[in-house]
């Protein structure tokens, strides 16, 4: 867990803490909105709720963008968001599969889901060395399967069940954003030792 003890000794600035923050929270609005567009596509909601419910997660990766510029630059923070706005899409499309049934469709959504995962775990384990590799794949990796499992439990009909695993996400969502917040810090403190890369 993050704690405000982990930030004293360096400088940072008040936009940088509440950038810190912001990330921590990423993922349960990234899980929060996700069930609010599976709920309005299975429940034949107004196209207008399910679209914006669409736009708000299409909006979230802005926010990885920010703080990556920040750390990384312009180049990472690109091609970090793109992958992840890739990632959205395609559980948007994976919802969107299991309402019409389409179990082609279904598999390779969640194939290129999990490549997806893979592809961004290996880009920031190399970026930030503080970020080991296989911590965060399991991370994500759990994320997605508790997700996908989600969305199958909804298409089933299996409300108890989806509601005890969208619980059980949001609780999950705070161990991710702590283990991001912390690698960010961590990354921080290293820029800021002599000998340091610039």
């Amino acid at each position: 867990m993050i704690c405000i003890s982990q930030f004293q000794g360096f400088n940072i600035t008040p936009e940088q803490m509440n950038l810190l923050f912001r990330i921590r929270i990423i993922w349960r609005d990234i899980a929060t909105w996700m069930r609010a567009y599976l709920i309005y596509t299975f429940l034949n909601s107004d196209p207008v709720l399910k679209q914006a419910a669409a736009e708000q997660l299409n909006n979230l990766p802005t926010a990885y963008r920010n703080v990556f510029k920040q750390y990384f630059g312009d180049k990472v923070a690109d091609e970090y968001v793109n992958r992840l706005s890739d990632y959205i899409r395609l559980l948007i499309s994976l919802i969107d599969a299991e309402k019409s049934g389409d179990t082609y469709a279904i598999n390779e959504y969640t194939r290129q889901i999990y490549l997806n995962v893979d592809n961004r775990v290996n880009l920031l384990s190399k970026i930030n060395p503080f970020w080991q590799k296989e911590t965060f794949l399991d991370l994500l990796n759990n994320f997605t399967k508790m997700t996908i499992s989600e969305i199958t439990t909804f298409a089933n009909k299996d409300y108890l069940r989806n509601t005890d695993l969208y619980k059980s996400i949001l609780s999950y969502t705070d161990s991710m954003g702590d283990y991001i917040a912390d690698g960010l810090v961590k990354y921080l403190a290293y820029l800021r030792e002599p000998g340091a890369p610039e």
